[in-house]
């Protein structure tokens, strides 16, 4: 910058008269040049704000200004333009802005120098303490136990997750397959290449973060076991009771039937009986007659004549367990029906009738 320098020039004189003095001067106007320079107060950028995963505190730095004597520092809230001071006022070119709640932030950095100052921002930077809740739920539509493969689950998080794979996923059994899809905040969990046995799932800890930016691990879920049962269960030959005459039914009255089905893994929830006419040969739906289902401890079952005419029949239980496995016939039971008294011819008596 040039600037034109205006001189004033004075001339004093002093006169001495009769032991007096006395003063006089005049001026005069000149002109010349000569030069100044001014200087400026560097912004402070870039200015950097950073907060770890789960913490409350946000580190800032920026670069230094030429000339600043001192700066300060003003967290910002980004959803509505709130702002706090962020750390007193320093000399360093970082600060620890500590117990920072949730939200999106950005840090304005002002450097100071007298009276002049220079003020630069940094990005936006999520603060989020929070750590994602994860449940685990049996899928919808799914009933327990479940005789089909895969078994379904539903993964709820609390918030969206960014990164949540099947290696989150604890299983058991371990031998299991898992595959995992959806997005957001739902998963679909499908475990597959089980053999018959309850399967739990659970989410492990610190493992799917939340996908806020702010990087925080999900909690450890509970397990949700469902039961898979995909084996048949086991009926032996049915029990059949009645009132008996001469190891035959008599008059085909009630008849009672009860069987021991057994079922490893979700239990047997209902027997049905079914007859077959003749004494020997297979009896199977080709050719078998329904004489009715149990479904309490026991499985016993009481027909009124069940049964149609005199003659062999055979009798075989069907269980169905709690999955809905279908066990096969079980071995028959034969049994007679005899309605027909004998015929009793005139006695003799002494050699006469």
């Amino acid at each position: 910058m040039t600037r034109r320098l205006f001189l004033v020039l004075g001339v004093v004189v002093l006169v001495m008269t009769g032991g007096q003095v006395a003063w006089g001067f005049w001026t005069g106007a000149g002109t010349g040049s000569g030069s100044a320079s001014t200087g400026t107060l560097a912004l402070p950028a870039p200015v950097t704000a950073s907060a770890p995963p789960g913490g409350q505190t946000v580190s800032v730095s920026w670069t230094a200004s030429a000339r600043a004597t001192g700066y300060v520092v003003t967290r910002v809230r980004t959803s509505d333009g709130v702002t706090a001071a962020a750390c007193s006022t320093t000399t360093a070119t970082s600060c620890a802005d500590l117990n920072v709640t949730d939200g999106t932030y950005h840090y304005l950095v002002t450097a100071l120098s007298g009276s002049w100052t220079a003020t630069a921002s940094s990005a936006d930077v999520v603060v989020h303490n929070a750590r994602p809740v994860v449940t685990v739920n049996q899928a919808t539509g799914q009933a327990d136990p479940v005789a089909t493969s895969p078994v379904n689950f539903t993964v709820v998080f609390s918030e969206a997750v960014g990164d949540f794979t099947s290696a989150d996923v604890s299983v058991v059994p371990a031998t299991a397959t898992v595959l995992v899809s959806g997005s957001g905040t739902t998963y679909n969990v499908a475990v597959s290449g089980l053999t018959s046995s309850a399967v739990s799932v659970s989410i492990a800890a610190d493992t799917a973060h939340d996908s806020g930016g702010a990087g925080n691990t999900a909690s450890t879920s509970t397990d949700n076991t469902v039961t898979y049962d995909a084996t048949a269960p086991t009926a032996p030959a049915p029990t059949v009771a009645a009132a008996l005459t001469f190891g035959s039914f008599v008059g085909n009255t009630a008849v009672t039937l009860s069987d021991a089905a057994t079922d490893d893994f979700s239990g047997v929830r209902s027997v049905t009986y079914y007859r077959c006419i003749g004494s020997t040969g297979s009896c199977t739906a080709a050719n078998w007659t329904a004489l009715g289902s149990s479904t309490s401890a026991g499985f016993s079952l009481t027909k009124n004549a069940p049964f149609a005419a005199d003659g062999g029949y055979r009798v075989v239980a069907v269980a169905t367990d709690a999955a809905g496995n279908v066990s096969a016939p079980s071995a028959a039971t034969a049994i007679t029906v005899d309605t027909t008294p004998p015929t009793v011819s005139r006695p003799a008596v002494n050699g006469h009738s």
